[in-house]
């Protein structure tokens, strides 16, 4: 959560393009080294011995989510206006994980294997963060920042085979975007 809210936060200070190269030099380095660990079997198992706690088990042979988030960055600052890249961003690093503690946790049905209780605090967590960044003055609320956090929810709910970390940010900005601005 800490540092995938890194760049997102940065955003608020930074200038875009300062956001930018930093954001397109870690993208980069991560997918090198995700291509090169995949390739390398020998790098792969040293990269696994010290990052696996912080894995899926899927990702042992893929590119990881972080490099996805990183790539997500890159596009949604190129692509929408910096406030909204921010919020988009910042419903995926807070928003995304709270939806894991929550869900795996809590009893009940599954839609699409996951549960409704953390799609439920993926929305509460997301609408505590426009709280945040409209008190502070960052954003001024407009209703597209709960269009917003209801996409986010529902985009890590969804069963679509790219990560949701490249998709929530990305689905998300599109809808605040042409809501918003």
């Amino acid at each position: 959560m800490i540092a995938g809210s890194t760049l997102p936060i940065a955003g608020i200070f930074l200038p875009w393009l300062a956001i930018i190269i930093l954001s397109t030099g870690l993208a980069s380095f991560s997918l090198g080294l995700d291509l090169t660990r995949i390739k390398l079997p020998l790098l792969n198992r040293l990269f696994l011995r010290f990052l696996a706690p912080f894995l899926k088990k899927t990702e042992d042979q893929r590119i990881t989510g972080a490099t996805y988030m990183l790539v997500a960055t890159v596009v949604a600052f190129l692509v929408f206006e910096q406030s909204v890249a921010v919020v988009a961003l910042l419903f995926l690093s807070i928003g995304d994980p709270v939806a894991a503690l929550v869900g795996t946790r809590t009893p009940g049905p599954r839609i699409f294997g996951k549960s409704p209780g953390g799609t439920l605090a993926f929305v509460g967590v997301s609408l505590l963060v426009v709280l945040v960044l409209v008190s502070s003055g960052y954003i001024q609320y407009h209703w597209g920042y709960i269009l917003g956090a209801l996409v986010a929810a529902g985009a890590e709910l969804a069963p679509v085979p790219l990560d949701d970390n490249f998709t929530i940010p990305l689905l998300t900005g599109t809808a605040m975007q042409y809501s918003v601005v």
